[in-house]
């Protein structure tokens, strides 16, 4: 089963979010925040590279990623932006007696972050 959508649909679920949730970001009191964050394929691939093959090494058959929303502290220079990261997970056995398993954050191999976000804030 595919889990892509198309431009279409993607447009679609941008819209929403911004008519329901931008206020959280771009229409904040103080200071406008992106929605948006670009990462090349190159730094996506060679990160889901390193995390398939050290999950590999620590016995995990089945690794993953959970995309995170985040902020940055507020500096001297800019207020707290918005940001993304990725990490890893591991499936696991749950202690959940309705699920088999579960997947669970891989701490031992580093979350990837620092994309770049698109100024000033657009929809999609």
């Amino acid at each position: 089963m595919s889990r892509k959508i198309t431009e279409a649909k993607a447009k679609k679920l941008q819209k929403k979010w911004w008519d329901t949730r931008s206020m959280v970001t771009t229409g904040g009191t103080t200071h406008e925040d992106t929605c948006q964050f670009y990462f090349t394929v190159e730094e996506l691939q060679s990160y889901l590279d390193e995390v398939k093959t050290k999950s590999l090494a620590q016995g995990v058959d089945t690794p993953g990623i959970n995309v995170w929303l985040g902020a940055y502290d507020a500096t001297e220079t800019a207020p707290s932006l918005a940001t993304v990261f990725f990490a890893p997970t591991k499936r696991v056995k749950s202690d959940d007696p309705d699920k088999e398993y579960e997947d669970v954050a891989n701490e031992d191999i580093d979350p990837l972050n620092y994309g770049t976000g698109k100024w000033p804030p657009t929809m999609y």
